[in-house]
Parts: C-alpha cells; sequence; structure tokens
C-alpha cells in the first residue's frame, strides 16, 4: 500500500512538474514578442480610426467625376498590390487629366477589390501631361 501512495506521489509530482515547465515556456514566448503600438483614435460612431498613413506616385489612367483610375509607378510599394486604384473624389475641385503624375496619400490599408481602393486622405499633382 505504502509503495502505491509513493508511487502516486512521484507520477503528480513528475506531472506537476512537466505543467509548470510547459507553463513558463508559454509565458516566455508570449512576453518575448514584439507589440506593435498603432496610434488610433474612435469617430463620432465609436469606430476605430487608424493614422497609418502611406503614400505612392502613380500616373492617372482614367478620369471620370467621381474616381480617378491611377496606375502606381513600378517601384512603389503598392504596386505589388494591385495595377491600378481608384481613387474617389471626394469634395475634390481639381481637374484631373489622363497622364497626369501624383501623389496619392492614404490611410489604412488597401482593400482588395480590381481596381484596388484606399482610404485616400489627399491627391496632389506632381506633373502635369
Amino acid at each position: 500500500m505504502k509503495k502505491k501512495i509513493i508511487g502516486i506521489i512521484i507520477i503528480v509530482l513528475v506531472l506537476g512538474l512537466g505543467v509548470g515547465v510547459t507553463y513558463k515556456i508559454i509565458e516566455k514566448n508570449v512576453t518575448d514578442r514584439e507589440t506593435f503600438d498603432f496610434k488610433t483614435e474612435t469617430n463620432d460612431s465609436n469606430d476605430t480610426v487608424s493614422h497609418d498613413e502611406h503614400s505612392f506616385y502613380g500616373k492617372i489612367l482614367e478620369v471620370s467625376s467621381s474616381y480617378i483610375i491611377v496606375e502606381p509607378n513600378e517601384n512603389e510599394e503598392e504596386r505589388k498590390s494591385s495595377d491600378k486604384f481608384s481613387i474617389e473624389l471626394k469634395d475634390d475641385n481639381k481637374t484631373y487629366k489622363v497622364g497626369t503624375n501624383v501623389k496619392i496619400t492614404y490611410i489604412g490599408g488597401i482593400n482588395e477589390s480590381y481596381p484596388a481602393q484606399v482610404g485616400t486622405t489627399k491627391i496632389e499633382i506632381v506633373s502635369e501631361k
């Protein structure tokens, strides 16, 4: 009977030691990870708004009354996502022409549509055709 009790105590100790070691390994992996601090705020509808701002240069391929289609330059990172971006013309009184070089500034990510779309904050004319 004593041998059974001693055997059970040893098994419990070994299992407890194994659980403790496993816990420490998992805890270390979690605390060693990098943390990223993206600046965010909420708007009036309590949606999170990202301030992760990006920009790219490209050429206007098409002009409409409500949007322009821009082809990112070959060396732009955005070109890896899409060869065309539809840029909404919100309250923009400028006149755009096909062939004009522009700089597009946007926040957030790239919407996976075709043409791709971004949350444009600014359209700057770099050089006109």
